[in-house]
């Protein structure tokens, strides 16, 4: 395999890791539990992921190749399992939060080796495309990490008023 090639594939991951996420946003978006600040942010997210999406499946399309039908496949599936698994969990939207945080952290390591490997490789256009998907990135981890304390203390409060 030559750099190019695992650029590639690289960026097949990232098609996957986009789709995967729009689960987790429009989960978020649509969370009545969630403060209305953080619903909106996840919304207006949404919709700059599946722009992330569309901007990966262009550099793809430019390299002469395309999305992995099964890393998406993998990559949808694995964050339904992980949306199903806190569905039932009363403390969902902390531990919705806490999951969301790290995968931003995720996408922007991803993106960030992504823009050097591509950079090393010749691929400008693919390394501009990562910087500037990069940003974003960074403003959904600091409405999520600055929204945390409060969804945490109501929660809190919430499971007191019960046990009271």
């Amino acid at each position: 395999m030559n750099a190019r090639d695992e650029i590639i594939d690289w960026l097949r991951d990232a098609y996957a890791m986009e789709r995967g996420l729009e689960t987790t946003l429009q989960k978020q978006s649509t969370n009545e539990e969630l403060l209305p600040a953080l619903r909106k942010k996840a919304s207006a997210h949404l919709e700059e992921t599946r722009g992330h999406a569309e901007e990966v499946k262009a550099a793809l399309q430019a390299l002469g190749s395309d999305t992995s039908a099964l890393k998406t496949g993998l990559g949808l599936m694995g964050e339904l399992a992980k949306g199903f698994g806190t569905i039932f969990a009363g403390d969902e939207r902390v531990k919705d939060l806490l999951t969301a945080y790290s995968m931003e952290h995720f996408e922007i390591a991803c993106y960030t080796a992504l823009a050097a490997a591509a950079e090393e490789a010749g691929l400008s256009q693919v390394s501009a495309m990562c910087e500037r998907i990069i940003p974003e990135e960074e403003q959904m981890t600091q409405s999520l990490i600055e929204a945390l304390p409060e969804v945490v203390r109501g929660y809190v409060s919430e499971v007191q008023a019960k046990a009271a």
